[in-house]
C-alpha cells in the first residue's frame, strides 16, 4: 500500500522561478492494480513518481510505502524501505551496460540477501523466460535493442518479488509491438501486486489501467476508478493486415504464384524477373520505399484483418508468484565483499577502452614524479651524522681562548665529568702501507675525535673485539668511510671496514697500535686508553690542525722547541747526568745543550708562564734534540696553547646546566654542529624543497583532474546503481575496487621504476644527500600513492553520493 498525505515539492523555491511540482497531495493506492498517472509533460508525473519511490526527497508531508515513512528519515533507512518494497521500471532503462543481461537481473536479488546462487540462477531464468529475454541471457545490455532493454529492465523489477512496482513511461522509448508487448507484462503483473505507472497514452491507460489520475501543474485534478475499455485499438506499425487491402491481384500458374496488394491509388510499374535462381526488380520508384520482408525484416505480413485487442489476450502473459516466493527472510545487504570488490575493479580497469587506457600512463608518471618528489624532500630534510659531526657525539666544550691551568684542573676535580681534553679531542693516526710495495711510501690517514674504550660495549661492536691495553684501539664506521672512498685504500685492498682489522697504525715518537675493533656506534671517533691521551694529543696532530703550533713552545725571542712525555723514551735515551724529569716542569735535555743550559737551572723555555728546571742530560743514537719532561708538563702546555676544553660529562644536560649556572659559555658540540649546518645548508634545501613540493602538486592535480574526468563519464552509471537501490557504500567499494587496481597496475609500475633510478642514483656520492631511499621513505610513497588516489578518486564519488537517485539520473545539479 502506498499514502500520501499533504505532499508537497518545490524546484528553487523563495526564488523568482520556483515551481510548485507536487501541490499538497493526498494520495492512497491498494495492495493491487495498475494506477495510471496522467497528464502533460511536466506536470509534474514523474516528480510524483520518484517521490512515492524514494528516489527524490519532497519539501512537506509524509509518504508511507507498506506502512513505513520515507519522508523525513536518513537515506540508508528509505533505501532499505524502497529496496525490498519497490520493483523500478524506468523509461530509459537503466541498465548497467557493462554487464550481462543475467548479472543485470541477478543485482536485485543480491540486494536484498539472496546469497544462493541456484536460487538465483532459478528465479533470474523464470522471469526472463517470461519476459522473452532467456535466450540473451549472456549478452551484455548495451548489445540489446530498446525493446529488449526495457523486458530486461521489468525482469529486474519483478525478480525480487516486490509489493510496488514502479513504472515511468516505460514504453516511451519503444515501437507499438513492444509497446503492447512491455503494457501486457506490466497488466499481467498488476494481477497480484500495485503497479504505479506514468504514461502521456490515452489509450493504454484506458485500457490497461484499474485507476486513472490525472495531474496538472502539480495538482490532482482527478482520481477515478477505470471502467476500462473492453478492447484497445492499437494497430502495430510493423504489421501489415492484408485482408485489409481492397486492391488485391493474384497470379497462379504451375510456375507463378504470385499476390499483389495495393491500398495506393498511385499507379505502379514494376518488372520483375527471375534468372539463374536471383530475382531482379527493376521499378520507377525510389529506393527507399523499396524493402524486403523476410525473416530478419521487422516488418509482420498478416493474412487477416486488423481487430482490437480483448481483455484476455491482454493477461495471457501470466506470472507464478509461487517461483517468486522468497525462501527465508529478505533484508537490505551490501553486494560486494573485499573480494569481489578487487576482483571488480581489476576486471573494470581490464576492460577499459584504449584511450582510457593510454590516459593510465598519466598515472604511471604522477607516480614516478611523486616518487622523485618524497624522496628528494626526505633527501635534503634527513641530515645524517657524518655530514657535521666531527666529535664524540656526548662531548660539550666548554669554551675559553686562553684556559688556565687552575681553570682545568677545577673542571678535572668537579664530579661532573669522567674526563677532560684540552683542545677539540681531534687526533690523525697514520696507518702505512707497508705491505704493498707500490705503495710503500704511502700511508692512511685516520682521523677522528679521541675517545675512551671505557665507554664501548659488546653490542657497539660490528667487528673484532674491545680493545684491552694501551696498544689497542677500536675505530668507528664513520671514520673509516672517507678512508675507503680514497683511491689509495681501494688500490691497496681496503673496500670495507672489516678490512682495517689488525692493522697497525703509528703516531710519532708514540708505541704502535693495532685496531682490534671496528664500532658502529655513528660516532667519529678512534677509541684509545684514556691514559695516553694526553700523548696522543701532543703527537698525533689531526690533519686540520696541521698549520698550528700544538706541542712545542715558544721562548721570548720565537724560538721553537719540542716537548715530550720522557716515558715515550726512557728505553731509548741513556741518562748521561742528573736525573729524570718527575716532577712538573722539569726537563731533561740533550747533553749538546750542558753548556746552555746548566744543570738545576732555569732555562727560557716556558711551560704555563712558567720556566723549565733543567735537572740532566740525555743522549741517544739519533742525536735528538727532544725536551723530555713528565705527562703533567705535557698537558699543562696543550692548556696553553690550545683553545677551549673538551669534556666527557657523566650527564650532559645536568653539566650544561650546572656550568650554566656558573655562568660558564658550554656548548653542546653535536647539538651546535647539527644547528650550525642546517643554517649553512638551508638555503639549498629550502630550493630543494619548493622544486620537490611544486613537483608533488603537479602530480596530484594530475590523478585529480584523472579521476574526476573519469568519474564524471560514469555519473549516469552511478545513477542507475543507487536507482535500482544498490548501497551507498557498494558504490564506494565499486569505486575503490577500481582505483585499487589503478594503482596497482599503473602507479606501482612507475613507482618500482623511479625507486629503481634514484636507488642507482643515490649509490653516488654525488646524490647522496640528494635522495632518501629507505624502506620508511618507500613506504610512505606507496601510502601516499594509495592515499591520495583514494581520496581524489572517492572525492567526487562522496559529492555525488548526497544527491538522491533522481537527482543523479538528471544530473541537473552535478558539477
Amino acid at each position: 500500500m502506498v499514502k500520501l498525505e499533504h505532499v508537497n515539492k518545490y524546484f528553487n523555491k523563495r526564488k523568482k522561478n520556483a515551481i510548485h511540482v507536487i501541490n499538497n497531495t493526498s494520495l492512497e493506492m491498494e495492495q493491487t492494480g495498475l494506477v495510471a498517472l496522467l497528464g502533460p509533460s511536466g506536470c509534474g508525473k514523474t516528480t510524483l513518481l520518484n517521490a512515492i519511490g524514494g528516489l527524490d526527497k519532497v519539501s512537506s508531508g509524509r509518504i508511507f510505502i507498506n506502512g513505513q515513512r520515507i519522508t523525513r528519515r536518513r537515506s540508508g533507512k528509505v533505501d532499505q524501505i524502497r529496496n525490498l518494497n519497490v520493483g523500478y521500471i524506468f523509461q530509459n532503462y537503466n541498465l548497467v551496460d557493462n554487464m550481462t543481461v543475467f548479472d543485470n537481473v541477478a543485482i536485485a536479488l543480491k540486494m536484498v540477501g539472496v546469497k544462493d546462487k541456484k536460487e538465483i540462477e532459478e528465479k533470474v531464468n523464470y522471469v526472463l523466460e517470461k519476459v522473452g529475454m532467456y535466450r540473451y541471457r549472456n549478452r551484455y545490455a548495451d548489445m540489446l535493442s530498446g525493446g529488449e532493454r526495457q523486458r530486461v529492465g521489468i525482469a529486474r523489477a519483478i525478480v525480487k518479488n516486490p509489493a510496488i512496482v514502479i513504472a515511468d513511461e516505460p514504453t516511451g522509448n519503444l515501437d507499438s509491438k513492444n509497446t503492447l508487448e512491455v503494457m501486457n507484462i506490466i497488466r499481467s503483473i498488476s494481477q497480484d501486486r500495485l503497479v504505479i505507472l506514468v504514461t502521456h497514452e490515452e489509450k493504454l491507460a484506458d485500457f490497461y489501467a484499474s485507476r486513472i489520475i490525472r495531474i496538472r501543474d502539480g495538482e490532482v485534478i482527478s482520481d477515478e476508478e477505470n471502467q476500462h475499455a473492453n478492447n484497445l485499438d492499437y494497430r502495430l506499425e510493423n504489421k501489415i493486415y492484408l485482408k485489409d487491402i481492397s486492391d488485391h491481384k493474384r497470379l497462379k500458374t504451375d510456375l507463378y504464384n504470385i499476390d499483389f496488394y495495393n491500398d495506393s491509388k498511385s499507379p505502379l510499374k514494376l518488372d520483375i524477373v527471375v534468372k539463374n535462381g536471383n530475382i531482379y526488380i527493376r521499378t520507377d520508384e525510389s529506393k527507399d520505399r523499396l524493402e524486403i520482408v523476410d525473416e530478419n525484416s521487422s516488418i509482420e505480413m498478416v493474412d487477416e484483418h486488423y481487430r482490437e485487442m480483448t481483455k484476455e489476450e491482454s493477461l495471457e502473459n501470466k506470472f507464478d508468484l509461487e517461483k517468486l516466493a522468497p525462501r527465508g527472510r529478505r533484508r537490505y545487504t551490501s553486494i560486494l565483499n573485499p573480494f569481489t570488490m578487487l576482483k571488480r575493479g581489476f576486471k573494470t580497469v581490464f576492460n577499459y577502452p584504449i584511450l582510457k587506457k593510454i590516459l593510465l600512463l598519466g598515472f604511471l608518471i604522477a607516480a614516478m614524479f611523486i616518487t622523485y618528489g618524497v624522496s628528494h624532500i626526505f633527501g635534503v630534510l634527513h641530515v645524517t651524522d657524518d655530514e657535521f659531526v666531527t666529535a664524540d657525539k656526548s662531548y660539550v666544550t666548554i669554551v675559553g681562548k686562553n684556559v688556565s691551568v687552575k681553570s682545568y684542573q677545577k673542571y678535572e676535580k668537579n664530579g661532573l665529568f669522567d674526563y677532560i681534553m684540552p683542545g677539540d679531542s681531534k687526533v690523525s693516526l697514520s696507518m702505512p702501507y707497508d705491505q704493498y710495495f707500490q705503495l710503500q711510501d704511502n700511508s692512511a690517514m685516520i682521523g677522528g675525535s679521541l675517545s675512551s674504550y671505557g665507554k664501548l660495549n659488546e653490542s657497539d661492536l660490528a667487528y673484532g673485539r674491545l680493545p684491552e691495553n694501551k696498544k689497542e684501539i677500536a675505530v668507528d664506521k664513520m671514520v673509516l668511510k672517507g678512508v675507503i672512498d680514497e683511491q689509495q685504500t681501494k688500490m691497496a685492498g681496503f673496500g670495507e671496514a672489516k678490512d682495517f682489522l689488525d692493522q697497525k697504525v703509528t703516531v710519532p715518537e708514540m708505541n704502535d697500535m693495532t685496531i682490534v675493533g671496528i664500532t658502529d656506534r655513528q660516532s667519529p671517533c678512534i677509541y684509545a686508553d684514556q691514559k695516553i691521551f694526553i700523548n696522543l694529543l701532543a703527537n698525533a696532530k689531526a690533519e686540520d690542525s696541521m698549520g698550528e703550533e700544538m706541542s712545542g713552545i715558544s721562548d721570548d725571542e720565537g724560538s721553537e722547541a719540542t716537548l715530550l712525555d720522557y716515558k715515550l723514551k726512557k728505553k731509548s735515551v741513556e741518562l748521561k747526568k742528573g736525573s729524570w724529569p718527575t716532577k712538573d716542569y722539569e726537563v731533561l735535555v740533550s747533553e749538546s745543550h750542558k753548556e746552555e743550559m746548566p744543570l738545576n737551572k732555569e732555562i727560557a723555555e716556558k711551560v704555563n708562564d712558567k720556566k723549565l728546571k733543567v735537572v740532566g742530560y740525555y743522549t741517544d743514537k739519533e742525536n735528538s734534540d727532544f725536551m723530555l719532561v713528565n705527562n703533567n708538563t705535557i698537558k699543562y702546555n696543550l692548556i696553553k696553547t690550545k683553545s677551549n676544553i673538551t669534556a666527557s660529562p657523566k650527564d650532559k644536560d645536568e653539566a650544561i646546566v650546572a656550568l650554566q649556572e656558573e655562568q660558564v659559555n658550554v656548548k653542546d658540540i653535536y647539538a651546535d654542529s647539527k644547528k650550525a649546518y642546517k643554517k649553512e645548508t638551508w638555503s639549498s634545501v629550502r630550493s630543494a624543497l619548493v622544486m620537490a613540493g611544486v613537483v608533488l602538486a603537479i602530480s596530484f592535480i594530475e590523478i585529480f583532474l584523472i579521476i574526476r574526468a573519469s568519474f564524471l563519464s560514469r555519473v549516469k552509471e552511478v545513477g542507475v546503481y543507487r536507482a535500482i537501490g544498490v548501497k551507498k557504500s557498494d558504490i564506494y567499494k565499486m569505486f575503490l575496487g577500481e582505483i585499487l587496481a589503478i594503482t596497482t597496475i599503473a602507479s606501482m609500475p612507475g613507482f618500482l621504476f623511479m625507486a629503481y633510478i634514484l636507488k642507482k642514483l643515490a649509490g653516488f656520492s654525488i646524490f647522496s644527500d640528494m635522495f632518501q631511499v629507505t624502506p620508511t621513505v618507500m613506504g610512505l610513497c606507496v601510502i601516499l600513492l594509495y592515499g591520495f588516489n583514494l581520496i581524489f578518486g572517492l572525492l567526487p564519488v562522496f559529492r555525488t553520493m548526497r544527491k538522491r537517485p533522481a537527482a543523479i539520473l538528471s544530473r541537473t545539479d552535478i558539477n
